[in-house]
Order: structure tokens, then sequence, then C-alpha cells
């Protein structure tokens, strides 16, 4: 997942930005990370709904998170988007790995 990377790269700075809500950035960035390395080792099926889904919010966070970095008043913006990515790869690893 490219965008997972491209979002955590585009957090990443704006987390060290003096005019972002840093300690919010850090709260969007630790779940991303637990994704990308839970996610790293699976085996995906793109025509999932749930990879699907995942894909699309993803490209979506990707795509703020980087506006943002270009325009911190998107900063707001940015964050729920990243927000709702983080729920459907939750959805996601929660398809590929269900408790039993």
């Amino acid at each position: 997942m490219q965008d997972l990377q491209k979002t955590i790269e585009a957090l990443e700075t704006l987390g060290e930005a003096p005019a972002t809500a840093g300690e919010q950035i850090d709260d969007l960035l630790d779940p991303l990370f637990q994704h990308k390395i839970d996610l790293v080792s699976a085996t995906l099926n793109v025509s999932t709904q749930p990879y699907q889904q995942a894909a699309a919010a993803m490209r979506q966070a990707a795509a703020k998170a980087e506006r943002a970095v270009k325009e911190p008043a998107r900063v707001g913006e940015a964050s729920r988007a990243v927000a709702e990515a983080v729920a459907k790869l939750a959805k996601l690893q929660d398809s590929l790995f269900p408790i039993a």
C-alpha cells in the first residue's frame, strides 16, 4: 500500500511543522505504523471489499495529507481523512486476521 507510506511521510512532515497540532498528528501516526507492520506480511486479495475500501480511503488520506503539507489550514481535513482510513484499515485487518 504505497498510499499508506505517502500518508505516513506527509503526517511526519506535518507533525514537525510548528503551525500544526503535533499531538493530533502523532495520534494518527501510531495506528498507521501498526497497520503497516501488520499488513506487510499479509496476503492481500485486492478484489475484496475491505481491501477496496481501505485502498480508496488511503488514496484520499494521502492526497489530503500531502495537500495539508502545502496548505497547513487543511490539517483538520487531512486528519479526518486519515482517521477514516485508519478505520478502514482496521476493518481490512479484521477480515484478514479474524479473532476466533
